[in-house]
């Protein structure tokens, strides 16, 4: 018999095809075997996950870091934390660094830096810049897991070009519902005239300018074989515009959407204000409820979080001016425990949150059955939770380095009590190991 690294005994393994009485063994940080629950493993460790579930651990698609050139707001061994304690085991992170990741010369530094601070692997998600075009190529050579268009110039004229360029060397565009300038114009108007509360905020961002955004990329991509991602989705009428696309046939796109559009509304923002401020904003009950159902149904394919921090003393620039508020909320540690409430309130099943949170990520950018999966042969990470454990989310007491969040005193019931990384574990009912640091880059298969 194999000596094993690690056996988990006694739990239950929750994939997307269903729940077994599964226990799971480990070795040179694979997972090695998954056997019978009672089954004689001899291993160096043993994990008891009696009366609790044994997930992958989550994939997080859309996450910015602050480091380097923002590390005020957070650095990466804090954003990594956050994520483990929320047993977030793959972060693929945004290219809104100092200077931003548009060239191969900055992938290679963050590729050095990135693996000396973190508790959990990174993707590096790098910078479709029409200036910077001809890096293109090289980025994703380098293994830059998508082409993210967030300069103002990428939506533009040049967005078909820019996706023409990812296409023809194996890349994914990840793409947001932009509205061409519009609420850029309306903020301007509105600050101009003095409108500063958070009403005058919230109707700078009508809820229309996401599916104008939506429409525009479904049109101008309907005759290309480009692969996209939309980002952050949180209106009926884009969940309407992209199940129609998906009816007709298209696959060459992906969606996703985080739990603020699932369950927080424009009440919310009114309630808190300056912390709140993030794009897109907060919508309606009947915008939720669209974004459920397209959730469920599959429109929508994915749940991310958007993770954005920002220092409180900038978010309290906005106490008395909106406007002054920079838009984003940190949300990498909260999200799994969030869904999982809502699978203890009978809204999805808990193999759902396993397919929307792991192994549909993981294959939508081409790292699955590596990472997202309990397989054999997959990477080790994995989370084990508590369906019965309940607390709220005290701000305070967040692991982001900032301490807020848009959930602060959320009641939870269901939590990660214990996050593994290819076999070693990273978070133990709450707490951090921090050393040695295990995280690494991961690139996608092309």
């Amino acid at each position: 018999m194999v000596r094993l690294d690690t056996a988990i005994t006694g739990g239950e393994v929750v994939t997307s095809q269903g729940v077994q009485q599964t226990d799971v063994g480990i070795l040179d940080g694979k997972v090695y075997c998954l056997v019978p629950r009672g089954t004689a493993l001899d291993a160096t460790r043993i994990i008891d996950a009696s009366n609790r579930q044994i997930l992958p651990g989550c994939v997080d698609v859309h996450v910015h870091t602050r480091d380097p050139g923002l590390t005020h707001k957070e650095d990466f061994a804090t954003l990594s934390y956050a994520a483990a304690a929320g047993g977030v085991t793959t972060i693929m992170c945004q290219p809104t660094t100092v200077p931003p990741l548009s060239t191969v010369e900055m992938f290679q530094q963050v590729q050095e830096e990135w693996p000396r601070k973190s508790v959990v692997d990174f993707a590096i998600q790098a910078m479709a810049d029409p200036e910077y075009i001809h890096e293109i190529p090289g980025l994703l050579e380098a293994g830059a897991i998508s082409m993210e268009y967030l300069v103002p110039g990428a939506t533009g004229p040049l967005m078909m070009e820019l996706m023409k360029v990812v296409y023809e060397n194996g890349g994914l565009s990840g793409l947001n519902g932009g509205d061409g300038g519009y609420s850029q114009f309306m903020r301007q108007k509105l600050e101009a005239e003095g409108q500063q509360d958070i009403s005058a905020w919230i109707s700078a961002w009508p809820s229309v300018n996401e599916a104008v955004g939506v429409s525009k990329v479904l049109l101008l991509t309907e005759d290309t074989p480009y692969r996209f991602h939309l980002h952050m989705v949180s209106t009926r009428r884009s969940v309407e515009l992209l199940r129609q696309a998906k009816q007709v046939g298209r696959n060459t796109f992906s969606v996703e959407t985080s739990p603020k559009y699932l369950l927080l509304t424009e009440e919310d923002h009114r309630q808190q204000g300056h912390y709140s401020t993030v794009i897109p904003r907060f919508k309606t009950k009947d915008d939720n409820d669209a974004v459920w159902e397209g959730l469920l149904d599959g429109t929508i394919d994915m749940v991310a979080t958007d993770h954005a921090p920002h220092a409180r003393e900038e978010k309290d620039a906005g106490a008395e001016n909106l406007w002054k508020a920079p838009t984003g909320v940190p949300e990498v540690e909260i999200s799994l425990p969030l869904m999982l409430t809502q699978v203890n309130k009978g809204k999805l099943s808990l193999s759902k949150v396993v397919s929307i949170m792991a192994e549909v990520p993981a294959r939508e950018y081409g790292i699955f059955p590596t990472k997202g999966a309990l397989q054999v042969g997959s990477d080790a990470d994995v989370v084990i939770v508590d369906m019965s454990k309940e607390g709220n989310i005290d701000d305070a007491k967040l692991v982001t380095a900032p301490k807020y969040s848009a959930f602060g005193g959320t009641q939870l019931i269901g939590i990660p009590v214990m996050t593994l990384l290819r076999g070693e574990v990273v978070m133990d009912e709450g707490s951090i190991m921090t050393t040695p640091i295990r995280g690494s880059l991961v690139k996608p298969r092309r």
